[in-house]
């Protein structure tokens, strides 16, 4: 699977709400640097933050689903 970073949030929590609503429109989602930023919570500036990802083959629906909750999509890759 080839997954894509879509967004990137500084504490976690503010990307399992984008995740929930994603995965209920049938999206799988991955969210990466989450235990990280969990323990070492002042690192996340500088890692980038918390990255909300998608697969490939849904990256249009996602950044739609997003764009349309009006959060701006940074695809880091």
């Amino acid at each position: 699977m080839n997954w894509i970073t879509i967004i990137s949030f500084t504490f976690p929590h503010e990307a399992y709400v984008i995740a929930a609503k994603l995965e209920s429109e049938g999206i799988d989602v991955n969210i990466k640097d989450e235990l990280t930023v969990q323990v070492y919570n002042f690192l996340s500036n500088a890692i980038g933050g918390v990255k909300l990802q998608v697969q490939e083959k849904d990256l249009q629906k996602a950044e739609k689903i997003i764009s349309e909750a009006g959060l701006f999509m940074n695809n880091q890759g």
